[in-house]
């Protein structure tokens, strides 16, 4: 079973509908004669850029796959995701609505802000980890300038 087969066979699959979460990926594709351990599932689910929303997994926005800026992804999710950013010595605490705070690592970790060294997204929290307590402070004021920032209509 080559990757490109599996990569195919989960966008497949998620495009049905219904993947609530890994455990039952991981048996519909079993199904399918493809056994993968969770964490090639997680490796494969990040590198296809499919997030977890409200209702199980979902394909990447059309705006992800296309050749937009990465201006334009990080503002859209943080506006979308964060509720709060409050900074903790050389850390910033963000909260998001629970499920959510994966979605927003991600983009945090493919578009880099300045003074991000590493975050790490549970259910709701994301920790980011910054150089000091000033850049601690410039992130979460950043990021809550982002997401109060009036979103810009497509065209």
């Amino acid at each position: 079973m080559s990757k490109a087969l599996r990569h195919q066979k989960i966008l497949e699959l998620v495009r049905a509908g219904g993947v609530p979460n890994q455990e039952q990926l991981r048996a519909l594709l079993r199904e399918h004669a493809y056994e993968v351990n969770q964490s090639t599932l997680s490796r494969d689910l990040r590198e296809l850029g499919l997030v977890k929303g409200a209702k199980g997994y979902l394909l990447p926005t059309q705006d992800a796959l296309s050749a937009a800026t990465p201006s334009r992804k990080l503002p859209t999710a943080v506006s979308s995701f964060l509720l709060s950013a409050i900074p903790a010595q050389n850390l910033v605490v963000l909260k998001t609505a629970p499920g959510h705070a994966g979605a927003l690592a991600v983009v945090l970790d493919r578009e880099p802000v300045v003074g991000i060294l590493a975050s790490l997204a549970g259910d709701d929290t994301v920790l980011v980890i910054t150089p000091d307590s000033a850049a601690a402070s410039h992130v979460a004021a950043t990021l809550l300038a982002m997401a109060r920032a009036p979103k810009e209509i497509p065209r």
